[in-house]
């Protein structure tokens, strides 16, 4: 079985954290960080667990790590995938966010979300 790294990812994350993610997927390994903040609110909440794994494949629905800026990691929605001036591109947004976010190089996706374990509100 796969060692699995947690780290709590949230806007301005730390460069030891980043670079903890990027080792474990560079690895091929699963990544658990947990939900921060309320751009991704219903699907994904404060505290819920998010496994994200290495992942060549995506499409628009996708919901993925994704680097907004360098300190600056996120888990977004894919709503778009072009290519611009030659380059493949992705446009994510937050599900509870009214603004897409701009558009990044298909190299700035870390990984894909593949599960998301809900934490109790009771």
């Amino acid at each position: 079985m796969q060692d699995v790294k947690v780290v709590v990812v949230e806007r301005n994350i730390d460069n030891i954290a980043v670079e903890m993610i990027l080792e474990a997927m560079k690895q091929g390994q699963p990544v658990v960080v947990y939900g921060t903040g309320t751009s991704m609110e219903p699907t994904i909440c404060r505290g819920d667990a998010i496994t994200v794994v290495p992942c060549k494949d995506i499409r628009v629905g996708d919901i993925v790590l994704i680097f907004l800026a360098l300190d600056c990691l996120v888990v977004h929605r894919v709503i778009d995938i072009g290519t611009l001036w030659g380059r493949v591109y992705v446009q994510t947004k937050g599900d509870n966010n009214k603004e897409p976010d701009p558009r990044r190089a298909i190299e700035f996706v870390v990984g894909k979300v593949v599960k998301i374990e809900k934490v109790s509100n009771a």
